[in-house]
């Protein structure tokens, strides 16, 4: 039985984060992209999850692929060179897109447009992968019919049987150049489209920041793939660079005419003939490729230009997509660091913390926690809350609320204050489809030990006192969401914590968990949990938490899950 992300809760009662997780739910389950997710701690990767769009377009069922490796799609088809970047990625702990040809449970080929990442716990350690199939059969035929098309129609000004080997190559370039979005891996992809081909060897010149560069080459002899490699030191890119480019394309006859940047080459690498073409794409100029035929029986004519051309159109898009990918994985990265605080430790209070994002590895979660210091006061704030939804608008609210109690704080040390003034610019500055539930608290330090308390909740699990003896308290008034009412209701509630005794503040990806047949972790059991942890350090009951979760859910959270952990110390430090 497939586990689902929500269900009815006691009673029938529906909350809106309850809804909002059934929403998700239903996107999955309607997708047209097959979801699978692996356990990458467990020997040979084995799948433990997969949506209803893989059971559709593979013919397998979730209990008949369950526990095994993914490679059983492709049906003894081992030799797609595609298949070691993957193998390499799932080494490595890295993320590919690749393109595969796959097999359906009744033997029928598919093309399968496979994206994989990577997701690593709190402490750096892989976990899973999380892989998106997309059936892309249809489209690599209408690819293949478009590129039919414009052979058939180049192969008409054609007249050598030559040429059509050469247009043959425009056919299968689609294919080669989008079976990964790395860009240095693009970029040597495109020389090997070419070599030995259409040309003996070939050079691919980038011009990045202003700067021109060398970044690929190939020749069809091994050993003289090395001299052009050792050009890259040598060639007078800046000098020639605007010279050449002014000029493109060209057609070179003899090899005479090249620019100084190729001036003095071997004599095994000169050419007999030469053609250099613009890479152009959404009008802009990402750098020129050289192809050049050293062989007595190759020499370039103008409809060798013209295909070049063609060719060299197809190859800096995929350039241009490339590098547009690997600038969206940086800004997610950059995201999510950001939004992973590194907390500190205040004098007389012991702190623990542990986070897990759900869903892909490029994608933000939306749960955040912070331990802020009032400014000029003997007092911390301490901040949980989970923002509706991921990626880039959940990123994007979650900066706002933990940056506007910062601000807040240095001047309000009221946790029901600060969430009312959250409330209120995230209601002047979102759309209101934007809403975050949270739980706020303010530490105090006096002489004496212990730690008094003000716990404020807007919408938000109540935290958990656990007593030094192993008693389990909820603290706290409900509140409301913040973002969405003008009035979310916000009431301060006191509490101390004697040496010994911890709050567990968390959110609702702790209690919503489900196990493989759907049930919830659920309060109670967290609660009989914590009870077991009273006398531990603060950091040893976050990841106690952590663990008990991820036992529950197989190891497969559909939600993020937050915990954070504020202990009084039973010795002062």
């Amino acid at each position: 039985m497939r586990p689902t992300f929500a269900e009815d809760g006691p009673g029938g009662g529906r909350s809106s984060g309850d809804e909002m997780r059934r929403l998700l739910d239903r996107a999955v389950a309607a997708s047209s992209n097959g979801i699978v997710i692996t356990d990458a701690r467990q020997k040979d990767n084995p799948i433990i999850y997969v949506n209803p769009a893989f059971e559709r377009t593979t013919g397998y069922s979730f209990e008949e692929v369950r526990g095994r490796n993914c490679r059983f799609l492709q049906n003894g088809d081992r030799d797609q060179p595609q298949l070691e970047e993957l193998r390499r990625a799932v080494r490595e702990g890295g993320e590919c897109r690749v393109v595969l040809r796959n097999y359906r449970k009744d033997g029928e080929q598919f093309w399968n447009e496979l994206y994989i990442s990577p997701v690593f716990d709190e402490e750096g350690r892989l976990t899973n992968f999380i892989g998106v199939q997309n059936d892309i059969t249809e489209r690599k035929r209408a690819e293949e019919e478009r590129d039919l098309l414009l052979a058939r129609e180049q192969l008409a000004r054609a007249e050598a049987v030559s040429a059509r080997k050469r247009l043959s190559l425009l056919a299968s370039a689609g294919a080669m150049l989008s079976s990964s979005l790395e860009y240095s891996e693009t970029l040597h992809t495109i020389t090997r489209i070419v070599v030995p081909e259409i040309a003996d060897w070939c050079l691919v010149d980038v011009e990045e920041n202003g700067v021109v560069r060398q970044a690929a080459e190939a020749h069809a002899d091994q050993r003289l793939e090395a001299l052009l490699h050792a050009l890259r030191g040598g060639r007078r890119l800046e000098e020639t660079a605007r010279d050449v480019w002014d000029h493109l394309p060209r057609l070179y006859r003899g090899g005479e005419g090249l620019g100084g940047d190729l001036e003095g080459l071997p004599d095994e690498l000169r050419p007999r003939s030469c053609i250099r073409v613009p890479l152009l794409a959404r009008g802009r100029m990402l750098g020129v490729m050289t192809l050049a035929a050293t062989r007595q029986d190759l020499r370039y004519d103008e409809e060798d230009l013209a295909l070049a051309e063609d060719l060299a159109y197809r190859c800096a898009l995929a350039m241009d997509n490339a590098r547009l990918y690997g600038e969206q994985n940086y800004i997610a990265q950059t995201l999510q660091q950001s939004l992973l605080p590194r907390l500190p430790e205040p004098p007389g209070i012991e702190v623990g913390a542990e986070y897990l994002p759900a869903g892909e590895g490029n994608e933000v979660g939306g749960d955040f926690y912070d331990l802020i210091e009032c400014g000029g006061r003997d007092c911390w704030i301490s901040l949980i809350g989970d923002v509706c939804g991921h990626g880039a608008v959940a990123a994007a609210t979650n900066a706002l609320a933990r940056y506007t109690v910062r601000a807040i704080a240095l001047l309000e040390d009221s946790p029901a204050k600060i969430l009312s003034d959250l409330n209120e610019a995230m209601l002047r500055q979102l759309s209101g489809r934007q809403f975050c539930t949270s739980a706020c608290i303010r530490i105090s330090l006096p002489a004496a030990s212990g730690l008094d308390l003000s716990v404020t909740r807007a919408g938000h699990p109540s935290p958990l006192i656990v007593r030094a003896g192993g008693e389990v308290e909820k603290i706290g008034r409900p509140g409301r969401a913040l973002g969405v009412f003008d009035d979310p209701e916000l009431v301060e509630v006191p509490a101390r914590l004697e040496p010994g005794d911890a709050i567990v503040l968390y959110t609702d990806g702790v209690t919503e968990a489900r196990s493989p047949e759907g049930a919830f972790f659920g309060e109670e059991r967290l609660r009989s949990l914590l009870g077991s942890c009273a006398g531990l350090e603060a950091p040893e009951i976050a990841r106690v938490v952590r663990a008990a979760v991820l036992g529950h859910a197989a190891g497969a959270p559909r939600d993020d899950i937050a915990v954070l952990v504020l202990r009084a110390p039973k010795t002062s430090r």
